[in-house]
C-alpha cells in the first residue's frame, strides 16, 4: 500500500508542475499535396495503476507508458470529405512486460453530399488489436495467461440520409458488418469467433420548433465460424431486433439531445438457449449551464457477445459527466457510471461503478497537457470476478 500511495503522490507532483486545465484541443496543422491534406498528431501517457491484470487481490502493479502516432490524409471537394487515418497504439508495462503490445488501426471515412435532401456516409475499419490480460475471454483467469489474447476486426458500414434538416419528415437507413477472428489461443479462441450484420432505419417527424418524433427499428445477426463440440447447449448464433420510439430536440440554447424507449427481442438458432426479450432504452442529453459548462447524461441497454459465460450479455450503461472550461486554456472533465451486466443463461450479474476525473491545459496551439485520475470498482455474484482498479496518469497531445 505504501509504494501504492507514494507512486500516485510522486506522478501527481510532476503531474502538477506540467498542466494546468484545458480549454481548447490541439489544433494540428496540415501538410498539403494539391487537393490532399496530411495531418500528423502523436498522443503519449505515462500512467500508473495498482491492479494491472483486474484480480480481486490486487496482485500487480506497474508503471506504464503509451505512445500514440496518428496519421490522417484527407481532401475535400465541395461538402464531400474523403478521409484516410492510421494510427498505431505502443503500450510498455514497466513492471509487467508479458502484458506489453502494440496495435495498429486503419480507418476509411467517406462522406458525399448529392444534394440538400440526400447524403451519404460510408466507412470501413481495420483493428489489429488485443485484450488486456483480465477483460475479455480472460476475465478471471488472466493468471494462467503469459500475454494478452490477440484478435483482428473488420468493420464496413454506412447510413443514407433522405431528406434535409429543414424537412418535416427525414428517414435515415443504416447497415454495419463486423467479423472479429482472434489469433492466439487457438484452442479455445477459435470457438469464439464470429460475424456480425446490422440494419437499421429511423425516422424523423418535426412535430414543433427544432423536436422530432423518432421511430427507429434495428436488426442484428451474429454467426460464429465454429460450434464448441463441449457444448451442452449448442451455436450461438442468434438473432436480434429493437423497436425504440422517442424525442430528439435542440429545443433551445441550454438543451439538447435524444431520449428513446421500446423494447428488445432476442433468438437463438439452438433450441437449448433460452430467447430474450424486455424493455429497451437510449438517452442521450446536455445541458449547457453555461456557455463553458456542460453536463452530459447517456444511459442505454445493449447486448454483447459473451465472453465465455451463458448464452450473452445484457447490459445497461448510465454515465454522468461535468465539462467546464475555466479560461480559453484550462478546463476540467469530471465522469460518474454505473455497468450492469447480466450474463444471461446463467447466475452471473455484474456490477461497476466509475468514476474518472481529469485537468488539462491547452499550453501551445500545437501542444496540450493533462493529468488525470480514474476508479473502478466490479461486484459480482462470483468472487473470482470482482475487483477494484485505479489509475492516475499524465499526457501531452502533439501536432504540427
Amino acid at each position: 500500500m505504501h509504494k501504492i500511495v507514494t507512486t500516485i503522490a510522486a506522478t501527481l507532483t510532476v503531474a502538477a508542475t506540467l498542466v494546468l486545465p484545458r480549454a481548447f484541443a490541439v489544433e494540428p496543422a496540415n501538410l498539403s499535396w494539391g487537393p490532399v491534406f496530411v495531418t500528423p498528431t502523436l498522443d503519449t501517457r505515462l500512467e500508473y495503476t495498482d491492479n494491472v491484470l483486474r484480480t480481486p487481490d490486487d496482485d500487480k502493479d506497474s508503471m506504464i507508458s503509451v505512445i500514440k502516432p496518428r496519421v490522417q490524409a484527407w481532401m475535400e471537394n465541395g461538402l464531400n470529405t474523403y478521409s484516410l487515418a492510421y494510427t498505431m497504439i505502443d503500450t510498455r508495462y514497466f513492471d509487467s512486460s508479458r502484458d506489453d503490445y502494440t496495435d495498429n488501426q486503419l480507418n476509411l471515412d467517406i462522406y458525399h453530399e448529392f444534394n440538400a435532401r440526400n447524403r451519404a456516409n460510408l466507412y470501413a475499419e481495420y483493428f489489429d488489436a488485443h485484450e488486456e490480460r483480465g477483460t475479455g475471454l480472460s476475465e478471471g483467469v488472466a493468471e494462467l495467461l503469459d500475454e494478452p489474447v490477440e484478435f483482428e476486426r473488420t468493420t464496413l458500414g454506412g447510413d443514407y440520409t433522405l431528406g434535409s434538416a429543414q424537412s418535416r419528415g427525414r428517414l435515415l437507413l443504416a447497415g454495419k458488418t463486423r467479423d472479429i477472428e482472434y489469433q492466439n489461443f487457438r484452442e479455445t479462441t477459435r470457438y469464439r469467433d464470429y460475424s456480425n450484420y446490422g440494419l437499421g432505419a429511423t425516422f424523423f417527424w418535426r412535430i414543433k420548433g427544432k423536436t422530432d418524433l423518432v421511430a427507429e427499428v434495428r436488426y442484428q445477426e451474429t454467426e460464429y465460424d465454429k460450434v464448441d463440440p463441449t457444448s451442452r447447449e449448442g451455436t450461438l448464433d442468434s438473432e436480434e431486433y429493437n423497436y425504440l420510439v422517442g424525442l430528439s430536440w435542440d429545443a433551445t440554447a441550454k438543451t439538447s439531445g435524444s431520449v428513446k424507449v421500446g423494447a428488445y427481442d432476442r433468438t437463438y438458432d439452438s433450441n437449448e438457449r433460452s430467447d430474450s426479450n424486455g424493455f429497451s432504452w437510449e438517452a442521450d442529453v446536455s445541458y449547457q449551464l453555461r456557455t463553458y459548462s456542460i453536463f452530459t447524461l447517456a444511459s442505454r441497454r445493449f447486448s454483447e457477445e459473451t465472453n465465455g459465460a451463458g448464452d450473452a450479455v445484457n447490459a445497461n450503461r448510465t454515465t454522468l459527466g461535468w465539462s467546464h472550461n475555466w479560461n480559453k486554456r484550462s478546463s476540467t472533465n469530471l465522469t460518474l457510471g454505473y455497468l450492469n451486466e447480466d450474463y444471461e443463461g446463467t447466475e452471473r450479474e455484474d456490477d461497476e461503478y466509475q468514476v474518472s476525473a481529469s485537468y488539462n491545459y491547452a499550453m501551445r496551439r500545437w501542444l496540450d497537457l493533462g493529468a488525470g485520475y480514474s476508479y473502478a470498482d466490479r461486484d459480482s455474484d462470483f468472487d473470482l470476478y470482482d475487483y477494484s482498479r485505479s489509475v492516475v496518469y499524465i499526457t501531452a497531445s502533439v501536432s504540427l
